[in-house]
């Protein structure tokens, strides 16, 4: 979307907008001291897109470009942005716990809609997730989230309106699993 609107140049500028200011206010407090005080408060990172929307995704002959490169006006692929998060906030997370201040998890919105490798990434990268509904479809994954003990944090009033009637929720089953 800032991309389009020629808002931001590219992807870097993206990452730059959300963790400057982190590692700024981590650095030296008196710097963002709003910021500062709210992260002494937050214990996790979400992110939220919709997943349904068909991705530019990498194949064996194509690379991906470096988030600099990153220019053209669609979104990054589900797991490449995950990715450059989740690096952003492991780097971000070492130093908050150099410095003696709390550490933030990373909770992607991942299985709501769209396909299954947006879970593989999370199952890859992500503290916990937000949805999971099709690891209904993806016995294998769900047993990996399982043996992994990822957190799965649910939604069903929320998904009856938009994805999954409230009947075939798969929440009672994943509790009966653990």
């Amino acid at each position: 979307v800032y991309r389009s609107a020629n808002i931001l140049n590219n992807f870097q500028d993206v990452l730059d907008n959300i963790f400057a200011p982190l590692f700024e206010a981590t650095s030296d407090p008196t710097s963002h001291p709003e910021l500062h005080a709210f992260l002494q408060h937050v214990t996790g990172f979400d992110s939220v897109d919709d997943e349904s929307k068909p991705e530019h995704r990498p194949t064996p002959t194509r690379t991906m470009p470096i988030p600099q490169n990153w220019n053209n006006k669609e979104n990054p692929p589900y797991a490449y942005y995950s990715y450059y998060v989740y690096a952003n906030m492991t780097v971000l997370n070492h130093f908050r716990r150099m410095r003696g201040l709390n550490t933030i998890v990373f909770r992607p919105h991942s299985g709501e809609a769209g396909p299954i490798q947006h879970l593989v990434a999370s199952y890859l990268l992500a503290e916990n997730i937000s949805h999971g509904l099709l690891l209904r479809k993806v016995p294998v994954l769900q047993y990996l989230f399982y043996l992994c003990q990822i957190p799965v944090a649910m939604s069903p009033l929320s998904n009856n309106s938009l994805f999954l009637n409230y009947n075939r929720n798969p929440l009672p089953e994943y509790l009966a699993r653990g």
